[in-house]
């Protein structure tokens, strides 16, 4: 499932005024997702699942080390190229300039299957919060589980906690809608688009965070906006 919004890409009442889509994160960005499709699409367990992708990765990098492009099937091509301006026919590559970039090109199958995923628009985050991924610091998972004691990074946009409202602040909720608010002397980084702060005691179980702020940059709204990760983040049983 996509999760998208969309926001003016200029300002409002300018000529030719258009809007365009923003794509936020919720399915996740962890490896541990594709490790686990690997593990059921070759039927091997995760150590062999690890092995294929750092393989994969290392003789990626050796031939782009070597200067070659190559394909995979089904995936897309990788290419070479460099950026820059030269002054001259005659001039040498300039570190300053000039960059070696890695291009990719999805295969029409790649292409394909994303097109079949499904779309959610999400509604009053223009302006935002949104919350576009969920760390779990003990165990380096991403948008998949939470430990109690241990640090949470959430990453996204506008979600610094800020306002006097009642319903400012991170909020757990369990699967039975009780939510447990984080207190505000366990939230460690407080910004924009960094939210570190300390999971509290929670029964095992499966919650989802929502954030609520009154943060718009240089000013405080008069009223708070919320906005729901709706990615599934177990506690598991100590």
């Amino acid at each position: 499932m996509i999760d998208y919004y969309v926001k003016r890409s200029g300002l409002e009442g300018t000529e030719n005024q258009t809007c365009h889509a923003v794509v936020t994160h919720t399915e996740g960005l962890s490896q541990e997702n594709f490790i686990k499709m690997l593990r059921e699409v070759l039927n091997i367990n995760e150590g062999e699942a690890k092995r294929v992708i750092a393989g994969i990765g290392t003789a990626a990098r050796n031939l782009l080390s070597q200067g070659w492009s190559f394909k995979i099937e089904g995936i897309g091509s990788f290419s070479l190229s460099i950026t820059g301006s030269f002054p001259s026919p005659d001039a040498p590559f300039n570190a300053a300039t000039n960059k070696i970039a890695v291009r990719f090109l999805a295969d029409k199958e790649l292409t394909a299957a994303a097109q079949s995923a499904g779309l959610n628009r999400l509604h009053g985050v223009e302006h935002g919060p949104v919350i576009d991924n969920v760390e779990d610091k003990a165990s380096a998972a991403i948008n998949a589980k939470l430990t109690p004691g241990h640090g949470v990074l959430i990453s996204g946009k506008d979600i610094k906690i800020s306002g006097t409202d009642s319903t400012v602040g991170i909020h757990l909720i369990d699967e039975s809608g009780n939510a447990l608010t984080v207190p505000s002397g366990d939230i460690l980084e407080n910004g924009p688009t960094k939210l570190l702060f300390i999971c509290p005691s929670l029964s095992p179980g499966v919650y989802t965070i929502q954030i609520s702020t009154q943060y718009a940059g240089s000013k405080e709204l008069a009223h708070p906006r919320s906005y729901l990760f709706n990615a599934p983040l177990t506690v598991s049983a100590p």
